[in-house]
C-alpha cells in the first residue's frame, strides 16, 4: 500500500494514536518526580488539605507562602477523588496524575498543530511537523509530568493556538486572558513569555485597544481568583506572586540553591536535547531572527530566555514551558534553509542527513526515557520496596544521599513513605556492621554507585552476602547514558537485601 493513499487527516490521526501509546507508556514507567518541586510543592502540599500532612512537614516554600495554590488544590481534588473510588496506592495515584498530564498534552499539542499547520504547504514537511510536535524525544518525557513547568507551558500554548485560530469568536480575547492567567498561576515565570506576546500584539500585530483590554480584564480576574485560592489555602490573605518575587529575587533566596552565568541557557539549549538537536534549534532561532524578526515565536522566546538569564539561579527545567514551540521553530528554520539551497541534489542530501540524525536520536531517546523512572529513578527503588515488602517490617540502611525516601536528608517524601519502615544512615560502606541489621525485619541497603568507589569498603557487600535486587536505572539505559550524559551514572541507586540467615 502506498503512503499517498492516506489523507493528511488519516496520517494525523494515526500519529495521534501512536502518541497516545508512547505518552501513556512513558507516564506508566516514569515513577517519581523529575525535580523535587514537582513533588514537595504540589503533592505534599495537597496533603495539607487531605489531612495527611501538618504544616511542619511541608517544604520551606509553604512557610514562605511563595507557592501558588492552584495546582496543589487541583492535586488535592484528584487525590481525594482517587480515595473515594478506592484508588489508594500512592504509586497508582501518581500514575493517574501523570496520565492526566499526558492526555492534556496530547489534546493541546493536537489543537496547536491544527491551527499552525497552514503555515506549511508541503505535505511531507507537514507530516514531519506532526512527528516533531509529538515525538521530539524530550517532549513526551516533559508532557507526562504533573509539574508547574509542564502545565504552565501547555496552557500558554493553548492560548497561542486560540489566538492563531481564524474563527470569529468574539469571546476569544477573554478566553486568551483566562488561559494566560491560569498559566501564570501555575508558574509565575511564564510572565516573561506573556509580556513578550503582549508586546508583539501591540507593536507587530497592531491589535486594537479594546481587544487588549479584554485580554487584560480576564487575566486580572484570574489573578484575583488566584489570590482567593492562595488565601484559603494558607489560611490568611496572601499574595504569592509578590512573596515569590520579594523572597527569591529581592532577598535572594533562590540564589541559595546555586547560581550560574548568564549564558547558561544557551549552553543548555545546545547540550540538553543532545547536540544533534540542540544545534538545529539554535540555528533555526538565528535563521528566523534574521529572515522574519516579526515572528511571534521570537517575541515570546527572547523575553523568556533573557528574563531567566538575568536571574542568577538557573535550571534547565525552567525552559520546559518553551519546548512545545521548538517543533514549529525547527520547521520554520528548515524553510529558510530550503529557500537558500536551490540545488536539488544538495537539498536531498541535506534532507537525508537530517532524517537520519533525527530518527536515530529520537528513537534512542524516546525508547530509553520512556522505560525509566523520572530523574535518577529514586522512586523506582521505593516502588520496588512497596510492591515486594510493603506489608512487612522494613529496616532500611542507606549511605549518605542514597535514601530514596529522603534524598537530601531534610524532608521525607511522606506521600510514598511506608508505615512499617525505619531507616538508619551510614556515611559510607565501611560503617556497615552487624548491629544495623534487625532479625525480625526485611533488611535492605541502598547505596549510590559512587559509594562503591572505595574497594575496601565495597567488599562488605560480599562479606555480608548482600543480595543485589534492583538498581534505579536499567543497566541498558545506564550504558546508553554513558554516551548521552543525561544524568550522572555515579548517582544511580542500588538496592541490596540482607539474607537474614538464608
Amino acid at each position: 500500500m502506498k503512503f499517498s493513499v492516506f489523507s493528511k487527516k488519516d496520517i494525523f490521526l494515526i500519529i495521534v494514536a501512536l502518541a497516545a501509546v508512547v505518552y501513556i507508556t512513558t507516564a506508566f514507567n516514569s515513577h517519581g518526580f523529575y525535580h523535587a518541586d514537582e513533588h514537595y510543592q504540589i503533592v505534599e502540599f495537597a496533603g495539607l488539605k487531605l489531612g495527611t500532612h501538618s504544616p511542619d512537614e511541608l517544604a520551606w516554600e509553604f512557610k514562605a507562602q511563595i507557592r501558588p495554590a492552584l495546582q496543589p488544590i487541583i492535586c488535592f481534588v484528584f487525590l481525594k477523588t482517587f480515595d473515594i473510588i478506592n484508588v489508594n496506592d500512592p504509586y497508582n495515584q501518581a500514575f493517574l496524575l501523570r496520565l492526566l498530564s499526558a492526555l492534556f498534552a496530547i489534546i493541546v499539542i493536537s489543537y496547536f498543530i491544527q491551527n499552525t499547520k497552514g503555515l506549511i504547504k508541503n505535505k511531507t514537511l507537514e507530516i514531519a511537523y506532526y512527528l516533531l510536535s509529538f515525538f521530539l524525544w524530550f517532549i513526551p518525557i516533559i508532557s507526562v509530568r504533573f509539574s508547574s513547568e509542564t502545565w504552565s507551558g501547555l496552557l500558554f500554548l493553548l492560548s497561542l493556538a486560540l489566538f492563531i485560530n481564524d474563527s470569529n469568536d468574539k469571546t476569544k480575547p477573554f478566553k486568551m486572558g483566562l488561559l494566560f492567567g491560569i498559566s501564570f498561576l501555575f508558574r509565575f515565570q511564564i510572565a516573561f513569555a506573556i509580556v513578550g506576546f503582549g508586546l508583539w500584539l501591540i507593536f507587530i500585530n497592531h491589535s486594537k485597544l479594546k481587544y487588549l483590554l479584554k485580554i487584560c480584564a480576564s487575566f486580572i480576574a484570574i489573578i484575583i481568583l488566584g489570590l482567593l485560592l492562595d488565601s484559603w489555602f494558607y489560611g490568611e490573605f496572601v499574595s504569592t506572586p509578590w512573596n515569590y518575587f520579594y523572597k527569591n529575587i529581592v532577598e535572594g533566596a533562590a540564589s541559595g540553591f546555586g547560581t550560574s552565568p548568564w549564558y547558561f541557557y544557551i549552553l543548555k539549549l545546545l547540550s540538553y536535547p543532545s547536540y544533534f538537536i540542540g544545534i538545529p534549534i539554535i540555528l533555526s532561532f538565528i535563521f528566523i531572527l534574521f529572515s522574519n524578526p516579526k515572528n511571534y515565536i521570537l517575541w515570546v522566546t527572547i523575553p523568556f530566555i533573557v528574563g531567566h538569564s538575568i536571574i542568577s539561579h538557573k535550571e534547565e527545567r525552567f525552559l520546559f514551558p518553551l519546548v512545545y514551540l521548538f517543533p514549529l521553530m525547527l520547521i520554520e528554520g528548515y524553510l529558510v534553509i530550503e529557500r537558500l539551497i536551490t540545488n536539488r541534489f544538495w537539498i536531498k542530501s541535506f534532507n537525508f542527513m537530517l532524517i537520519s540524525i533525527f530518527v536515530l536520536v529520537n528513537s534512542i531517546g524516546i525508547i530509553a526515557m520512556g522505560q525509566k523512572s523520572a530523574g535518577i529513578g529514586r522512586m523506582e527503588i521505593t516502588k520496588y520496596i512497596h510492591d515486594n515488602y510493603g506489608r512487612e517490617k522494613i529496616n532500611l540502611v542507606f549511605c549518605s544521599w542514597a535514601n530514596p525516601y529522603n534524598p537530601w536528608h531534610g524532608l521525607p517524601a511522606k506521600f510514598y513513605f511506608e508505615d512499617s519502615l525505619t531507616d538508619h544512615r551510614i556515611n559510607n560502606l565501611c560503617e556497615l556492621n552487624d548491629s544495623l541489621f534487625v532479625q525480625d525485619a526485611v533488611n535492605l541497603l541502598v547505596i549510590r554507585k559512587i559509594d562503591k568507589g572505595n574497594i575496601e569498603c565495597s567488599e562488605k557487600i560480599k562479606n555480608y552476602n548482600l543480595i543485589f535486587e534492583k538498581q534505579s536505572i536499567p543497566k541498558w539505559i545506564e550504558r546508553i547514558n554513558a554516551k548521552y550524559k543525561g544524568f550522572d551514572n555515579h548517582n544511580i541507586l542500588e538496592l541490596y537485601r540482607y539474607p537474614n540467615g538464608e
